[in-house]
């Protein structure tokens, strides 16, 4: 389970990464026709919005319903507003971050396999993995440098009078979070990691065959 900060570079990164780990694919349906490198663009794009869409999108809705708070890692109340039906003064408006997120976190997958693939096949292979790569270290780096608000679990306005104090808690002392916490982990990185090792077998597969 990601947060706010991350979902949109994890978007970008998983769509690069495909693009990435699929290269010899590429190449070898780039010689075959111009159809056949279509076919597996669209494949290849389709597998990047399934995850953005079916996987990190919802599993950083349901984080961010939950523990909006934590999902921003505090630098805003944003989300901790955006359910208000009798409010006519902010409603509709103070529900539109989530989509905007959502749609965000969608472009982001699109964008990195576009962008995976046209490097790819201008055989800058290795600054695209770089790209990537860096983009991670940066978002995670720049995540933890606001310790400790990755791992404690409070709502705003509690962390930014005391971070330590309670309600906020650790977020291993805090059963039903950390239990969420892995359960998404999971719904998030797992489809990813799958999607990686079917693209390499197929890569494993056309460099046996030659």
């Amino acid at each position: 389970m990601a947060v706010v900060l991350t979902d949109i570079q994890i978007a970008f990164a998983a769509g690069a990464l495909f693009a990435d780990a699929g290269a010899p694919v590429i190449e070898a349906a780039r010689k075959e026709s111009e159809a056949a490198l279509a076919k597996l663009y669209s494949s290849y794009m389709l597998r990047s919005l399934i995850y953005a869409g079916v996987f990190l999108g919802p599993v950083a809705t349901i984080s961010l319903l939950a523990y909006p708070a934590w999902e921003t890692q505090y630098l805003s109340g944003i989300f901790d507003n955006t359910i208000s039906y009798n409010d006519t003064t902010n409603f509709p408006w103070n529900a539109y971050p989530y989509g905007i997120f959502l749609m965000a976190v969608f472009f982001g997958g699109w964008f990195g396999n576009w962008l995976g693939f046209k490097w790819v096949l201008n055989g800058a292979r290795k600054k695209l993995r770089i790209l990537y790569l860096v983009i991670v270290a940066i978002t995670f780096a720049v995540v933890w440098l606001r310790y400790p608000a990755p791992v404690q679990v409070c709502d705003y306005a509690h962390f930014r009078a005391d971070p330590y104090a309670l309600p906020c808690r650790y977020y291993v002392a805090h059963k039903p979070f950390f239990y969420n916490f892995i359960v998404l982990l999971l719904l998030a990185g797992l489809p990813l990691i799958v999607g990686f090792f079917q693209i390499r077998m197929k890569v494993k597969k056309l460099q046996s065959s030659k």
